[in-house]
């Protein structure tokens, strides 16, 4: 039976109460208030809708959602970008303060230093772009962020693990870069390897792991919203976690590690030879099933976005499961890349969810009825035209 509807009673309400950023993106000075319930922010192309949505989700996720480091955060000839904000939970209140250089960022929750991952786990953040809709025809990076973000939620601490192991690896392609480059000889090379290699076997394998299990905890979820969305009783999607071109969806910790450490053998003159690690999690892939058959090359676009589209919904239900809370929301963009039947089922579900909803558009014409179980909650529109807000009003 298909059903994501609430059916927990939610224990708090996490929301974002405001924001400033100086000198970030298009915004040379913008300071704005939110409702607690939903948020639109409307303007054409390249006003600065999606610079506030990317700037709350720096400062509680470390990291951008699109593609850009500090250089392009910052405004043109100036020094630093400064971006902070407020989130309330009930009676709880956190500032959060985040300074971008262009070496470096520096994060301060309520007053003391603060890491990224400290904030992505006590500020839960789901993110629809049209980057993530596109996921199943993109590169493999693209679903492997995919499933990355459902790891704060279905295995806490995890981001301090992906932060070693991302750190290990960057120690590993040093070593490797440094023989295709004349810098150190083979045989150097092979025993610092080997030094490394138990480490870094050792996180792979986390990694990978709670990979895995994140996707087994929505398997039922997934479904569901996949069902929801397409209207059918019964609808026949899975994902495989491919390592090598095996499907290691139902390993365990130790096959994972044992198949890690066999390929790094095999792979071992192939990794020399390109200069790179060519082994561990940063090298797997996500396959998603429509009918047994690969979505990338049986599915239209439309359905690839419904997958995609369900599973970011089964991420929120899940974490209402097991949390009894609900993770802000965030779309940028995506009504618009929706056909009429998956955005009305989309903003269906949305009006089921008790949690902030962050919204960039360039029009609000939403079905009739969509807008007015919408409106009965409270929406905040903004209208934004060259970095600057130009009216907010509540409807």
């Amino acid at each position: 039976m298909c059903r994501y509807a609430n059916e927990n009673l939610i224990r708090f309400f996490l929301y974002y109460k405001n924001a400033q950023f100086l000198n970030f993106r298009n915004f040379t000075e913008l300071s704005v208030e939110f409702l607690p319930q939903i948020n639109v922010f409307i303007g054409q192309n390249g006003q600065g809708k999606t610079n506030i949505l990317e700037g709350l989700f720096l400062m509680t996720q470390g990291e951008s959602f699109r593609y850009g480091d500090n250089y392009t955060f910052i405004q043109h000839q100036q020094k630093e970008a400064i971006l902070r904000t407020q989130l309330q939970n009930l009676e709880l209140q956190w500032d959060i303060q985040l300074q971008i250089l262009k070496s470096k960022k520096n994060l301060i929750l309520n007053g003391k230093k603060s890491t990224s991952a400290q904030c992505s786990e006590k500020f839960p953040v789901v993110i629809f772009s049209p980057e993530s809709l596109s996921a199943i025809k993109e590169g493999d990076d693209q679903r492997r962020i995919l499933v990355d973000s459902l790891l704060s939620t279905t295995h806490p601490g995890l981001q301090n693990t992906l932060q070693a192991f991302r750190k290990a690896l960057k120690t590993r392609n040093r070593v490797i870069k440094d023989h295709l480059q004349g810098l150190s000889s083979e045989q150097e090379t092979k025993n610092l390897l080997e030094s490394l290699n138990p480490a870094f076997l050792k996180l792979a394998t986390q990694v990978t792991y709670a990979r895995i299990e994140a996707l087994r905890a929505i398997a039922s979820d997934f479904q569901n919203t996949m069902c929801a969305i397409s209207k059918l009783k019964n609808v026949d999607i899975s994902v495989e976690y491919v390592i090598s071109g095996q499907n290691a969806l139902e390993f365990d910790q130790n096959s994972v590690f044992n198949l890690l450490q066999k390929r790094v053998v095999e792979l071992a003159s192939a990794e020399l030879a390109s200069g790179t690690t060519l082994v561990g999690p940063h090298k797997h892939d996500i396959t998603f099933l429509y009918n047994q058959n690969d979505s990338r090359f049986f599915c239209s676009q439309g359905q690839q976005r419904a997958l995609i589209l369900s599973f970011k919904m089964a991420q929120i239900v899940y974490h209402r499961r097991v949390h009894k809370s609900e993770p802000v929301l965030m779309l940028d963009d995506v009504l618009s890349e929706l056909d009429f039947e998956k955005r009305k089922a989309l903003i269906s579900f949305l009006n089921e969810t008790e949690t902030q909803i962050f919204i960039s558009t360039t029009d609000l014409s939403l079905p009739d009825m969509e807008m007015k179980n919408m409106k009965a909650k409270g929406i905040a529109v903004f209208n934004l035209e060259n970095g600057r807000i130009l009216e907010r009003s509540v409807i």
